[in-house]
């Protein structure tokens, strides 16, 4: 949990570098001040290697129109339906998580006349994800996790088949290694269904810089902030008075048959997430 700010080391050095930089003009016996400002600047730069990257587009060549997905955890199903219809009203695809039973048929009643289809049919206790289609939804299948993941397959005019996985494995206070054995599940099955185009969105619960991001990435998954150089996007917590949000714990993946033309951030009431809204288009 601690490594979820690692982000926040670039500020942190940057003064460092600029006090320690101050002090090493004035200071008498420089040794040891040269030595601090020295690791400091070293630690800027490299927070900045790891930073800078998200920040350049890395275009990838469109070979088909584009077509919208949004991303959105519920906060146990207390996301405002109709703020959340009013977001998807130009989408073809969404993905919820923290979807409960009451949720799911408020989602149902107001994104329905756009999304007929949905997966899973129906949520009788706890809480899911769920994947809402202006096409047909085929292959659904469940990803048993501490709140189930459902993956299914879809028709994107001009693309063809498009896999989709609604992510949401257990956060670190799980306990019981269930945080890295749920992403490595993840990972497996995204590596099942990475014979056709797929995107991976939800929420991750890990940041870019934690270890179970880095084997999506390693694997050839890509971020539409990385492709759109769309830059640092923290999306949670969303819900408290004068703080924003912090982490970027939300993302939206891609497989090396899809490439991003854009990717922003929504706000709905009743939950603690920022949402995710990008433009994805065969690649």
């Amino acid at each position: 949990m601690t490594a979820s700010f690692i982000p926040y080391g670039l500020p942190a050095d940057l003064i460092a570098v600029i006090f320690l930089g101050v002090a090493l003009v004035r200071a008498r016996r420089r040794l040891a001040i040269a030595v601090l400002t020295l690791i400091s600047a070293l630690l800027l730069a490299l927070q900045v290697s790891w930073i800078a990257p998200q920040f350049i587009p890395d275009p990838r060549p469109i070979t088909s129109p584009a077509f919208t997905m949004i991303s959105l955890n519920m906060k146990w199903g207390g996301a405002d339906p109709v703020q959340l219809s009013s977001e998807a009203a130009s989408a073809d695809l969404v993905v919820l998580v923290e979807v409960t039973p009451q949720a799911f048929g408020s989602v149902r009643s107001e994104l329905g006349g756009r999304f007929p289809y949905t997966v899973p049919s129906a949520i009788t206790s706890g809480n899911q994800s769920m994947i809402l289609s202006r096409y047909p939804l085929t292959n659904a299948s469940p990803l048993r996790s501490t709140n189930q993941q459902w993956t299914a397959s879809t028709t994107i005019p001009g693309i063809g088949r498009l896999n989709v996985i609604a992510a949401h494995p257990c956060n670190p206070q799980c306990g019981g290694q269930r945080w890295s054995s749920e992403h490595a599940a993840l990972l497996q099955r995204a590596e099942q269904l990475d014979n056709a185009p797929e995107v991976i969105a939800g929420d991750f619960n890990a940041i870019d810089d934690h270890g179970p991001m880095r084997a999506m990435y390693a694997h050839g998954f890509v971020s539409a902030t990385d492709i759109t150089g769309a830059g640092w996007m923290p999306t949670f917590p969303a819900d408290i008075r004068l703080v924003p949000p912090l982490i970027g714990i939300d993302h939206v993946l891609v497989n090396s048959r899809l490439t991003a033309l854009s990717i922003n951030t929504f706000r709905v009431s009743g939950t603690d997430h920022l949402g995710l809204i990008a433009r994805l288009a065969g690649s």
